[in-house]
C-alpha cells in the first residue's frame, strides 16, 4: 500500500527564517529603548530631569530657554523654577516682555538698590542679582518674590529631586502667589 503524500512542499531556508527572528528581535529591543529614553527624557510629559543636586550651587541661576524658566538655587539650598514671564505680560495682548537677569543696582531707574534690597525674600537675602521685565519695569527677587511693588510674584513649577539624586522640575503645574505689605507670598488662584 502506498499513501499519497501530496504535492511537495519546500521550506524556506533556515537561515532566512534565523534572520527574521533576529530582525524581529532588534526592532522590538530598538523601540522598547526608544521608548524608555523618551519618558525618562520627561518629553511631552511636562517632566524635566537635569543634572544631579550637587552639580548645583547655592546661588546659581539658569535659563531654560526651552522651558522657558529660570532655575535657581537659594542661599538655603531650595531649588525654584521660575516662569519667565509675568501675569501682567501673559495678560498683554500687543508687547510682551520675558524677564531678565541683571544686577540688583541696574534693575530700576527709579528704584534704589537699598529699597529693593529691604524687600527681598528670606530665600534671596544677601543676592546681588534680581528678574526684571522692560514692558512694565517690573523688578523680582531669584526666589520670584515682587520687589517694586505689591502684586503678583512669579509663577513657580515644582520641583523635587528623584531617587537617583536628579533635579526633577514639573512644569505641566503652576504655583502662584503674591506680595501684600510685609507678607512676600500670599497663595493666589493661577488664573489671568
Amino acid at each position: 500500500m502506498s499513501f499519497d503524500r501530496g504535492p511537495a512542499t519546500t521550506r524556506p531556508p533556515v537561515a532566512l527564517g534565523c534572520f527574521l527572528a533576529a530582525a524581529v528581535a532588534v526592532a522590538i529591543a530598538g523601540v522598547l529603548t526608544f521608548v524608555v529614553v523618551f519618558l525618562d527624557s520627561g518629553a511631552n510629559t511636562g517632566r524635566l530631569t537635569l543634572e544631579p543636586a550637587e552639580a548645583y550651587d547655592v546661588g546659581y541661576v539658569e535659563y531654560l530657554s526651552d522651558d522657558n524658566i529660570f532655575l535657581v538655587r537659594l542661599r538655603n539650598g531650595e531649588f525654584v523654577a521660575l516662569a519667565d514671564m509675568d501675569a501682567a505680560n501673559r495678560n498683554a495682548q500687543s508687547r510682551r516682555c520675558r524677564v531678565a537677569l541683571v544686577a540688583i543696582n541696574e534693575a530700576a531707574t527709579a528704584i534704589s538698590a537699598e529699597t529693593l534690597m529691604s524687600r527681598l525674600s528670606a530665600g534671596a537675602e544677601g543676592s546681588t542679582s534680581v528678574f526684571r521685565e522692560a514692558c512694565f519695569g517690573a523688578v523680582y527677587d531669584l526666589a520670584g518674590t515682587r520687589l517694586d511693588a505689591d502684586g503678583r510674584n512669579l509663577d513657580r513649577h515644582p520641583v523635587g529631586v528623584n531617587s537617583a539624586g536628579r533635579v526633577i522640575v514639573d512644569t505641566s503645574k503652576r504655583e502662584c502667589s503674591e506680595r501684600t505689605g510685609t507678607v512676600s507670598s500670599v497663595a493666589v488662584s493661577c488664573s489671568p
